[in-house]
């Protein structure tokens, strides 16, 4: 039994493998297509740029595990199929559940990698990716932490809770004024700015002074320029840039918006999100044992196994990607809309599983 299973397993792990790396070359390739005018163009040195592409590897590892499982299995047992080392199989007495049973662990695994990988690696090398490309692009300096993005400005130090880059609005703005060295000559706070052509402009801003002697003055003001922050065009991307947090960064900040009273919806599907798609290549591996032994004939070759992969896993992520709209809208909660894909692909695996014949 346990050579049967080492030898499944070995067939599976050999074919992830080999799909991952087609991903990842193929992703890749893509990207520097996509990049490499704005490279040339810019004469970024060649260490950067190969920096830039490497950086996203492990974001594109997290988004293709799922389909190289369920390629992986289809084709392996597939191909086992085909050669009739199923049907020895139960010949000599052997349930499938027990000897199939490293190809769900297999997954499982696959699972918790992912999770530990976009909590610890992910987040990391995208910051450095687009720190990278804002460097040669010319976009303003920003970072990114629990409390929103900080901006570097000509003014000081400029702290964004949320974007709005539909509607060119910014939310919960603090502005730290700062002269050298480094001290703190006053703060603009204003809980919303929209773009107005060409400025940035609070309609209610409370602005505090700080003198060196002398206590500190607060006045209430209207339709405020903000400046220091670029145009929304040099903006593009930074209200997606929650998604380069980890799980319990975007926790973090998704309780401080709710505490001070912004609308996290959107934050909070995200945050579902990142912990429920990684279980989807276990759930994937079940689908994939699934239809692979519920095939009949001897149409079993590796094309057919891609196909078939290519046709779960669309239907997997129109289902995600519908159900991802609809809690944005809050039209269903967000938890549940995380999860409703899972436990329907989970659900389906299961029944067609019970199908299987021994």
């Amino acid at each position: 039994m346990k050579i049967l299973q080492r030898y499944i397993l070995s067939e599976f792990v050999r074919l992830f493998v080999l799909a991952m790396l087609a991903f990842v070359l193929l992703f890749l390739m893509v990207d520097v297509f996509e990049n490499m005018n704005a490279i040339m163009k810019r004469g970024v040195p060649a260490a950067s740029a190969t920096a830039f592409f490497l950086y996203k590897v492990p974001f594109i590892l997290s988004q293709t595990a799922p389909i190289a499982v369920l390629v992986s299995t289809l084709i392996s047992l597939g191909q086992f199929k085909r050669n009739n080392e199923i049907t020895a199989m139960k010949a000599g007495g052997v349930r499938l559940a027990r000897v199939l049973l490293p190809l769900l662990f297999a997954g499982a695994v696959i699972s918790i990698g992912v999770l530990v990988m976009n909590e610890y690696v992910t987040p990391w090398a995208m910051r450095a990716a687009d720190n990278l490309k804002a460097g040669w692009s010319g976009g303003q300096g920003r970072t990114l932490s629990a409390t929103g993005m900080w901006l570097r400005t000509p003014e000081g130090i400029l702290n964004i809770r949320q974007f709005d880059m539909r509607k060119n609005e910014v939310h919960g703005i603090t502005l730290y004024e700062v002269e050298r060295p480094f001290t703190v000559k006053g703060r603009i706070n204003a809980r919303s700015a929209a773009w107005q052509g060409n400025a940035w402009v609070a309609d209610k801003a409370e602005q505090w002074s700080f003198p060196a002697k002398g206590r500190a003055m607060v006045k209430e003001t209207s339709n405020l320029p903000i400046n220091g922050i670029f145009p929304p065009e040099s903006l593009a991307g930074a209200e997606n840039m929650h998604k380069n947090m980890s799980f319990f960064e975007l926790k973090r900040y998704v309780e401080r918006l709710v505490a001070d009273g912004y609308n996290a919806t959107r934050y909070k599907m995200e945050l579902y999100a990142k912990a429920s798609f990684p279980l989807v290549n276990f759930i994937m591996a079940l689908v994939g044992i699934s239809f692979a032994l519920l095939r009949t004939g001897r149409t079993s070759g590796i094309a057919v196994g891609i196909g078939m992969s290519m046709v779960i896993a669309f239907g997997y992520w129109v289902v995600f990607a519908i159900a991802k709209s609809l809690g944005v809208a809050g039209v269903v909660p967000p938890l549940v809309a995380a999860l409703f894909p899972n436990v329907l692909f989970l659900a389906v695996g299961a029944l067609l599983f019970g199908y299987v014949r021994e």
